[in-house]
């Protein structure tokens, strides 16, 4: 198998979505920083800490498990130097599930430039949420008052 260069950080996102998607764990493998320094939560889960933990864990959800869909929207990014913040809504549910049934997860992504490219050190995704998503309305120029 030839290892990817990712990059960007954005490349390292795709990868790793596709990887989900996939259910790859090779390709998964590829994403992650190798050593300690790797971290994940799974909802609900406890801090997986290291390449082994984190490998470990989605082995077992990769396990006979059906490629899922699994869609991802950039909300927000961050990021200094060689340090790459993000931000996510993860909408995931069976294959070919319609978009009103994916269960919607918020997840926090932290990648850090290697000298193999970039690679993901933190992964932290939230219980399913329940309420649909809030969209605040745009502000406008209407010179009303506030209170």
């Amino acid at each position: 198998m030839t290892e990817a260069r990712l990059s960007t950080p954005d490349d390292a996102e795709a990868a790793f979505y596709s990887a989900f998607a996939g259910t790859d764990l090779g390709a998964m493998a590829q994403v992650w920083h190798t050593g300690d320094e790797a971290r994940c939560i799974h909802p609900g889960g406890d801090l997986l800490i290291g390449t082994g933990a984190v490998l470990a864990s989605w082995r077992q959800i990769f396990a006979g498990a059906a490629a899922p869909t699994v869609r991802h929207r950039l909300l927000h990014r961050a990021g200094a130097g060689d340090l790459s913040v993000h931000l996510v809504e993860e909408r995931i549910g069976p294959q070919d599930a319609d978009s009103d049934d994916l269960t919607r997860v918020l997840a926090t992504n932290v990648y850090r430039r290697t000298n193999d490219g970039w690679r993901m050190v933190l992964h932290h995704a939230t219980l399913p949420l329940v309420e649909p998503p809030q969209h605040p309305a745009e502000p406008t120029s209407a010179g009303g008052r506030l209170h």
